[in-house]
């Protein structure tokens, strides 16, 4: 039987659909890349905030209608909605066979060897493997891979459901993240981006301090490994000890993804969050001096409840002082079982989204300047793809994360199109820009 897997959301996702289709291929299942090819269809959702939930929504019954005009016999829903709105779904979407919250993975060997024996789909159906990471069935194109070394959270940020869904964080074993990395760098992965709600507080529930420099150091030192690159690391626990390994450590990205969401003192303690304004500007400042070359990334949240127009303008002040390289930012989205659900002062939506869009504005400029300033300088890149008219291969240096940042694009003509392969590595150097993305010329 084929089995086909859409994952939405963030890459956390992604690890999970790659164990479970692991699982699946255990049992013999193929793996197909258009699900209307596929007897079962599988949708690894999203619940994090309104939007995720309603992509998740639409994409199930998309997915339905492959069971009414086409092959599928099975329709499977999983991941964050699945832990969080269980019973609505299998209650107001009866085209829905199966619904498997995160919770539930520990059990997913057991629960779909009982659900395909009941639905009779394979004779003496009986799952071998549990999900596990030594399993995943890696779904990119190219050499890389996201390791997650840890999961759920406690931050408790007032506007977040994901220590609802995920639970509290989790550290895994390093020497089990270690044997992931070299199982997988033997199998040809050269990059490794490292996952987690908070990757930056690694090792402290389990080896009673921040642990995530020694894992830096550890990883580089395995055969194969080209790029490491950090993704979500809080600034409060992002030491001079961790910036330091990635100052030195050849083959960790000089990249730094440090979520601030705002720069007002007064939201920031009304989101729980456990930075506030002074240190957001004395780490960054840091980082910049121990790290030169260093690509800062943040996000942030605009019309939280009671965000006046001062506060949102000393955000935007602030982001024009910090110049971060990459800026991604959403409206407030109100969750129901979270502190700021019942906060009063909610927002307006047409205020949220003018808001939004004049940050947008301002860091639109702010990416034109830097990427401009990357003018003439060189990088090896890695090939991922052809871009959509077929005019350019879609590259990407260490300062550039996959899905979330821009490209660098090498024109295909008869100079490149034998010089330069998808999945390999390529020499450029940077001839022209626009706001977000960068174009390259192969260096000889």
């Amino acid at each position: 039987m084929n089995i086909g897997l859409v994952t939405l959301g963030c890459t956390k996702n992604t690890v999970d659909s790659e164990m479970i289709l692991g699982v699946f291929k255990s049992q013999g299942f193929n793996i197909v890349n258009q699900v209307e090819e596929a007897d079962v269809i599988l949708v690894n959702t999203c619940g994090f905030i309104e939007s995720a939930k309603k992509e998740a929504i639409d994409t199930i019954l998309e997915m339905a209608d492959y069971k009414e005009y086409g092959r599928c016999k099975a329709l499977i829903v999983t991941g964050c909605l699945a832990k969080r709105y269980k019973k609505e779904i299998l209650e107001s979407m009866p085209e829905v066979d199966l619904c498997i919250g995160v919770d539930e993975y520990s059990n997913l060997a057991n629960i779909l060897s009982e659900f395909f024996s009941q639905k009779k789909l394979i004779d003496q159906c009986k799952f071998s493997h549990e999900l596990d990471f030594k399993n995943r069935i890696i779904s990119s194109n190219y050499p890389l891979a996201y390791i997650r070394i840890s999961d759920g959270c406690d931050n408790r940020c007032s506007y977040c459901a994901i220590p609802l869904i995920r639970g509290p964080f989790k550290s895994r074993k390093m020497e089990d993240i270690l044997e992931e990395v070299e199982q997988l760098a033997k199998k040809g992965i050269k990059e490794f981006c490292i996952i987690s709600q908070d990757t930056s507080k690694y090792g402290l529930d389990i080896y009673n301090e921040l642990k995530l420099a020694e894992l830096l150091d550890k990883m580089s030192k395995i055969e194969g490994v080209k790029w490491i690159r950090i993704l979500y690391m809080y600034l409060f626990e992002t030491t001079d000890e961790l910036i330091e390994e990635i100052a030195k450590n050849p083959k960790v990205c000089k990249y730094f993804d440090i979520p601030i969401q705002h720069l007002n003192d007064k939201l920031l303690k009304d989101m729980n969050r456990h930075d506030n304004k002074k240190l957001i500007y004395e780490r960054i400042a840091k980082i910049r001096e121990m790290v030169p070359d260093a690509i800062l990334r943040t996000t942030c949240i605009v019309g939280f409840p009671g965000e006046t127009q001062e506060q949102y303008d000393e955000l935007l002040d602030g982001i024009k002082e910090l110049k971060f390289d990459r800026l991604g930012a959403f409206t407030y989205s109100r969750e129901e079982d979270t502190k700021s659900y019942d906060f009063e002062n909610q927002i307006d939506e047409k205020i949220k989204e003018e808001r939004l869009k004049k940050l947008f504005d301002v860091q639109k400029k702010i990416s034109l300047q830097k990427n401009k300033e990357r003018i003439g300088k060189e990088y090896e890149v890695i090939v991922e793809d052809v871009s959509d008219d077929d005019k350019y291969f879609s590259c990407r240096s260490m300062l550039e994360a996959p899905d979330v940042d821009g490209r660098i694009y090498i024109k295909i003509d008869k100079n490149t199109a034998d010089k330069v392969i998808i999945g390999d590595y390529a020499k450029v150097k940077i001839v022209d820009c626009n706001d977000y993305d960068l174009f390259a010329e192969i260096v000889e």
